[in-house]
């Protein structure tokens, strides 16, 4: 994809094997990580692009938020991140983890005082280093990680931008869910910036999955009547399945497309739309309203 968000070009390969298991875990098998360097050598031989964002499902990573009071200096921060990390992966060293960590949201705690609500992303350093390899038999040199429910913000809050009606702008919270196989996703943002995260592996069945969007909203204590927009990405997508959300939160979910903002040289169907929010969304710069 280019700086104009047009996507020079789009696919999918099935591989025999589990890639997250293959490529994110501590001694992957290296006749399939080669496999998968042809591949990717194959597709990207003549790109243009410099960078490579390698977008992650939460399940195949460590995706967490944690809150900091604002007052905590940078390297003070640092630690307390890690600390975090280290409760959550069990890691004992800084070197066992790559961190990648952003600001999402800054607020007041019940005493008045602020504090900030981060993201952060971690991935094994084994896994890291593996991709590190990968990505160094492609054109493109340097790369980083992004979380799939992040990248479908960046394509979100775009579609936003694109028109609202004005009872959507009374309700300025935006719910995306994520369905998959094995994992339901939920992004939230407000007024088009991120607000928080959530991922359920129980979350199998329609009826599952609104009853864990239920519990996500009134866990990070945002009322069901304040959702504008209800967003549905993922395989296999069918918006007829969500009529549960319909009664919960008095909203029509629409499939997020992406091809809706995006140039593309064929005429993509609203399914595969669905299924690429998440690659394309990581292609994408963050958004700046």
């Amino acid at each position: 994809m280019d700086q104009g968000h047009r996507l020079l070009r789009a696919g999918e390969e099935t591989f025999s094997f589990d890639l997250p298991q293959t490529l994110l875990r501590k001694g992957g098998d290296v006749d399939q990580i080669r496999q998968v360097c042809t591949v990717l050598t194959g597709a990207f031989d003549d790109a243009a692009a410099r960078d490579v964002r390698v977008c992650v499902h939460p399940p195949d990573a460590y995706s967490f938020f944690t809150p900091i009071s604002s007052d905590v200096p940078v390297r003070d921060r640092k630690r307390q991140l890690f600390q975090q990390a280290a409760l959550v992966t069990g890691a004992r060293s800084a070197d066992e983890l790559y961190l990648d960590s952003q600001t999402v949201r800054t607020t007041q705690d019940s005493e008045g005082e602020p504090f900030m609500w981060v993201h952060v992303l971690g991935v094994p350093k084994a896994a890291d280093e593996q991709m590190s390899e990968v990505v160094g038999m492609l054109p493109m040199k340097r790369y980083d990680w992004i979380v799939s429910s992040e990248a479908v913000g960046r394509v979100s809050s775009r579609l936003e931008r694109t028109g609202g009606s004005a009872r959507e702008a009374l309700r300025p919270y935006t719910l995306a869910v994520g369905q998959y196989p094995t994992h339901t996703e939920y992004f939230l943002s407000r007024n088009r910036e991120w607000y928080h995260a959530h991922y359920a592996e129980e979350a199998d069945s329609p009826e599952n999955r609104a009853y864990f969007a239920v519990g996500f909203m009134n866990r990070v204590d945002v009322p069901l009547d304040a959702v504008g927009r209800l967003y549905v990405y993922g395989m296999d997508v069918d918006i007829g399945d969500y009529g549960r959300f319909v009664d919960i939160f008095d909203q029509v979910p629409e499939v997020l497309n992406p091809f809706r903002i995006v140039q593309s040289r064929s005429d993509p169907t609203e399914g595969e739309g669905a299924l690429y929010a998440p690659c394309i969304g990581a292609g994408m710069d963050e958004y700046v309203g």
